[in-house]
């Protein structure tokens, strides 16, 4: 009895001490962080972005008005038969959880394993799926979470965890109840990786439900119109929460599914489920339907209260993306926008953070020098945050041409110069 109190013993402090090096490193992680963002401009005066000629392929530039150093990641000559390779979206994260490696998408709908040091492809994946809604795994760097069909069904019905040293995959959950499921493809699981919240569609049945993979067990469903969550719904980055992004308004419900707050009809647009510095959270989304003062904004809504507020004012022509995938370093969101604006031109073409707290302060990071009308859609420069605020994907097509990613390291921008 003395020898297993002692193991245990042993055992406990092991964990007290690799819990103490966990909360050190994050404390270094986040002080640095706050290091780095405080080299970034703040304000909001109208600044141009000069016209630079375009990199190549893995070739370095510095940003002249923000000082950040930016480096082209992809090019069309990479993978075969393709005419752009990008990045998905704002909301979704591409870097694995070690961020050794990231997924890239093809204009011919393939999808790419890339090198995150080398940027150069190392292997095409075959998920048998048109959107498979990537969500890598929050600790193991090999593992990432998709949806899929099961054998000859049309639409993703399956949940799969595909494991990149095998190349092997495994079904965690078929819901044959439905035709198909979705996140909406911009839905994304909880910062553990334990949750997964979808809509599930057979017929006139249209039910919003949670999944929870680690107990391969699904909540309480809601029945809902073909207006609720249209757009996307997501579980938040703590779990306590599901947001459905509908046609008219977004809802908020708690793990659970129980409704919590039914927000104002015009409460849509862009946006993305953030974590506060506090532990709140929020969701940040375009206000151009939703306007709080007459203006066009950043709004934000409390998802504990329901409240709503403006962070930051944008240009009416702005079109901007959000991404709070920075989910080690809260407090902040990722915002990215088009334009021109001619009223209100501050922020056009730019990449910046925005405080959270409701200060309307921004840490402006970068202009992407992306447009979209001469681009369409896969020009939008849809920049999206890794975990800890300090490496920045966008694409752009410098205007007109290819759309090709590119990657800003907030680690080396205002430190040093690249040769």
């Amino acid at each position: 009895m003395r020898e297993i109190e002692m193991s245990c013993l042993r055992k406990k402090n092991r964990f007290k001490k690799i819990l103490l090096i966990n909360v050190v490193l994050l404390s270094t992680s986040v002080y640095a962080n706050d290091e780095i963002f405080s080299k970034l401009k703040t304000g909001h005066k109208v600044l141009s972005a000069p016209k630079i000629e375009k990199p190549g392929l893995h070739k370095t530039y510095i940003d002249p008005v923000f000082n950040t150093v930016i480096q082209r990641i992809t090019d069309p000559s990479q993978v075969p038969n393709v005419k752009r390779v990008r990045h998905y979206y704002s909301k979704a994260n591409p870097f694995n959880a070690d961020e050794t490696y990231a997924v890239m998408f093809g204009s011919n709908g393939s999808k790419w394993l890339y090198d995150a040091k080398t940027w150069k492809p190392i292997q095409k994946l075959i998920l048998w799926s048109s959107e498979p809604e990537i969500q890598w795994h929050p600790t193991d760097p090999n593992k990432f979470y998709y949806l899929a069909k099961i054998n000859r069904n049309k639409y993703p019905r399956g949940m799969f965890v595909y494991d990149i040293k095998s190349n092997t995959r495994k079904l965690l959950n078929d819901f044959n109840e439905y035709k198909k499921i979705r996140g909406k493809l911009e839905g994304n699981m909880d910062k553990l990786g334990r949750y997964y919240a979808m809509l599930g569609e057979q017929g006139s049945i249209r039910d919003i439900f949670v999944y929870d993979v680690l107990k391969n067990t699904i909540s309480k469903k809601d029945p809902v119109s073909k207006y609720v969550a249209s757009d996307w719904v997501s579980v938040s980055p703590s779990g306590r929460y599901v947001v459905a992004m509908g046609k008219y308004r977004s809802r908020i419900y708690d793990i659970n599914m129980k409704l919590l707050h039914d927000l104002p009809r015009g409460t849509y647009g862009h946006g993305d489920l953030c974590l506060g510095s506090n532990g709140d959270e929020f969701l940040v989304f375009d206000g151009a339907d939703y306007e709080i003062d007459g203006n066009r904004n950043i709004n934000i809504a409390n998802l504990k209260t329901g409240k709503l507020d403006i962070l930051v004012r944008i240009g009416w022509r702005s079109t901007p993306h959000v991404s709070c995938r920075n989910l080690d370093k809260p407090g902040w969101a990722l915002i990215s926008t088009q334009g021109p604006d001619r009223k209100y031109p501050n922020h056009d073409y730019e990449i910046f953070w925005v405080k959270l707290d409701g200060s309307r302060e921004v840490r402006r990071v970068a202009h992407h020098r992306s447009n979209r009308k001469n681009g369409g859609y896969f020009a939008e420069q849809q920049a999206v945050t890794n975990k800890t605020g300090t490496k920045i994907i966008f694409a752009s097509n410098w205007g007109e041409g290819d759309v090709a990613d590119y990657l800003i390291d907030l680690n080396l921008s205002g430190i040093k110069r690249p040769k």
